[in-house]
């Protein structure tokens, strides 16, 4: 007979799709910072931005839904979440074009092109030198007076579907991904390492099926929320992964020999982007910035980063205990009970100095009654 566990809004799912308000209310914020600004830009780019910021608007307009989800792309959303319109608006208008709802006119984009990136076409393109102008137009992409790029799949993929949803990126566009936190990386830079592409789609499909089978209602919120994977590289002897506010949805993993660990590595990264797209429309901590002890850190953190680590490990805890009820080969009771303990010792920190938002106290409330509850069922309660 399984366990009935407390309900934990926001951080673990109750059979309906609690985040989808949120996600919208994200995607007007970055449609209002797409067009609002302030964007500092050289007069050059100012011109070119200027000549499509009321066609786009008119675009949005007439197609707002096909409008938000290509802002809500990895490659559109978190250069311009990260300030970098130049990088963003060639690839808004390049997914804009592959819909089909770019007018007959099409949008000429007068800014340099160095690269156009489309995980949906599973295309990459550089130029070499940049390309000065580039024509958008629905289903096709004039790149130089002799070369028309129809928009269809490429032969040569630069991103491959993922079975449970997204993409394993080959291409990576946020400008920010070599911004690290953490003493002990040194940024988030793309590499296959040794392993082949088939070899990496097929540990993070295991990963995922593995939730599928022992917590379902996980699973299906990781296939709406997680939206791409960036590799960063293989490590036998440790998992390495992170994410960032600015592009929720996208994660940066290292390739781990095992499955089980790779499962954890796709929940943690996925409870951050959960966490950061409330955090775009709503404080959840007053005192998110003071620093107190970690229990996954070996430096202080900001009292956000505790709550984004007791948050991130409690479904982790969740899905160990799931597997050792089910009594699986891949259980790990001394695993389960380590994870218990890293979340009781930063939930004891958030009890006792957190300042919650009515956001916040809503979701604390949840992870306090989840973790005391694996608590005790781990044996320490």
């Amino acid at each position: 007979m399984s366990v009935r566990y407390p309900p934990a809004p926001y951080t673990w799912p109750a059979g309906n799709d609690a985040l989808g308000p949120w996600r919208a209310r994200q995607l007007r914020l970055v449609a209002r910072r797409l067009f609002l600004g302030p964007h500092d830009l050289p007069g050059w780019a100012a011109g070119a931005w200027a000549s499509v910021k009321e066609p786009l608007a008119q675009v949005m307009k007439e197609h707002t839904g096909i409008f938000l989800s290509a802002l809500g792309l990895p490659t559109v959303g978190a250069p311009l979440a990260a300030g970098d319109l130049l990088a963003a608006v060639p690839h808004l208008l390049l997914e804009l074009a592959r819909r089909g709802v770019i007018g007959e006119q099409g949008l000429w984009w007068g800014a340099p092109v160095s690269r156009l990136v489309s995980p949906a076409l599973g295309a990459e393109r550089r130029f070499s030198p940049p390309l000065v102008g580039v024509l958008f137009e629905s289903g096709i992409v004039t790149l130089r007076p002799t070369e028309e790029w129809r928009l269809a799949p490429e032969a040569v993929l630069s991103a491959w579907p993922l079975q449970h949803g997204g993409w394993l990126l080959g291409a990576d566009t946020n400008p920010i991904a070599m911004n690290e936190a953490h003493p002990d990386k040194q940024g988030n830079a793309l590499s296959f390492g040794e392993a082949s592409v088939a070899e990496w789609v097929a540990s993070i499909n295991t990963a995922r099926a593995r939730l599928q089978e022992v917590a379902p209602e996980l699973a299906l919120e990781h296939s709406v929320v997680l939206s791409s994977v960036v590799p960063v590289g293989q490590h036998a002897e440790m998992s390495l992964s992170a994410s960032y506010q600015e592009a929720p949805g996208l994660a940066y993993l290292s390739l781990h020999p095992d499955s089980l660990t790779m499962t954890e590595a796709l929940v943690h990264e996925t409870q951050h982007s959960k966490l950061n797209l409330l955090a775009w429309s709503d404080a959840v901590l007053e005192n998110h910035g003071e620093l107190y002890r970690s229990p996954v850190r070996p430096d202080a953190r900001p009292l956000w980063g505790v709550m984004l680590a007791v948050h991130a490990f409690l479904p982790v805890a969740r899905l160990h205990r799931a597997l050792l009820d089910a009594g699986r080969e891949d259980a790990n009771r001394q695993r389960y009970e380590s994870v218990c303990g890293v979340n009781h010792e930063g939930m004891e920190v958030l009890r006792a100095a957190a300042k919650p938002t009515p956001l916040g106290a809503t979701i604390l409330a949840g992870m306090d009654a989840l973790e005391s509850a694996l608590w005790e069922e781990c044996g320490g309660g």
